[in-house]
């Protein structure tokens, strides 16, 4: 098997997004240098193109490989053929570029059903179910924890400022002593979705911006942008990664794009039993 190694004088951007099957729960990140981006945005334009679409149509899988609703959007000039087409030249000429792929996995049979906060001093643990949206989440920390910011932003302290209530009260910390791949922007695809965090319920996105890596340069945040307003059009290529790797994953319903296109550093995160306990 080839070795999948971590460039760490390159820097990167990153973009994310995560899907649910009836295999499991994941999150992906494609890592494409920096110095490389404005390139393969042009050329994600020009196979659009050349595909019959506009240049700035968004490529949505899901929508994509159905066939009514590919019918109602703007790739309903595209047979089932035509999508696998696309997306193959999408991912093709992506790999010239040096991409890195990173997912992290929870398989099915290692689903939690409950989420515990052990309490302190006498308070009571605080409980919640765990949905998909949950887990995906899960799956992000996991694979974001391999990344390191370009630019060191330290975490305020709660102590000395408050938390505002739309915010956790409470951060998901990844320690680690070897250096990760370093990233300039994480670019994650528009997520509202609720989710409960302790005793709170909170926007999906929230939480994920929370992740803090502490490694030998100290504690920071990850510089997570959220694609609110408008889409980038390197989303696409983070769609077509993860609805084919989920794909991928279910065995008999895998795409065939015909072609090589990278290698994957796949995290299978562990079972944990019917509950995730931190604190104690």
């Amino acid at each position: 098997m080839p070795d999948f190694t971590f460039p760490l004088t390159e820097t990167y951007v990153a973009y994310g997004d995560g899907s649910s099957s009836d295999v499991g729960s994941f999150y992906g990140l494609v890592l494409v240098p920096e110095s490389h981006v404005a390139e393969v945005e042009s050329k994600l334009q020009q196979i659009k193109l050349f595909h019959n679409g506009k240049s700035n149509l968004v490529v949505h899988s899901r929508e994509l490989f159905s066939e009514h609703a590919r019918a109602k959007s703007g790739w309903a000039h595209l047979s089932y053929e035509g999508a696998v087409s696309l997306c193959g030249d999408i991912l093709e000429t992506v790999s010239g570029f040096a991409p890195k792929y990173l997912l992290a996995y929870v398989p099915k049979s290692h689903y939690p059903k409950k989420f515990r906060l052990k309490g302190k001093n006498g308070h009571s643990d605080l409980v919640h179910e765990i949905n998909e949206k949950w887990l995906q989440l899960w799956a992000f920390f996991r694979i974001a924890g391999l990344l390191d910011p370009w630019e060191r932003i330290v975490p305020e302290d709660p102590k000395i400022i408050p938390r505002p209530k739309n915010l956790p009260y409470w951060n998901m910390v990844i320690r680690r002593t070897d250096p990760g791949m370093k990233v300039r922007k994480i670019f994650l695809d528009r997520e509202n979705t609720r989710i409960p965090w302790f005793s709170k319920s909170l926007q999906w996105i929230s939480v994920a911006k929370e992740l803090v890596v502490d490694n030998t340069d100290g504690p920071s945040y990850l510089p997570i942008e959220h694609a609110v307003l408008k889409k980038p059009v390197m989303l696409d290529i983070a769609d077509i990664f993860m609805y084919s790797i989920a794909r991928e994953f279910s065995g008999a319903n895998a795409i065939d794009y015909g072609r090589y296109c990278g290698e994957v550093l796949v995290e299978v995160l562990p079972k944990y039993g019917d509950e995730i306990v931190l604190g104690g």
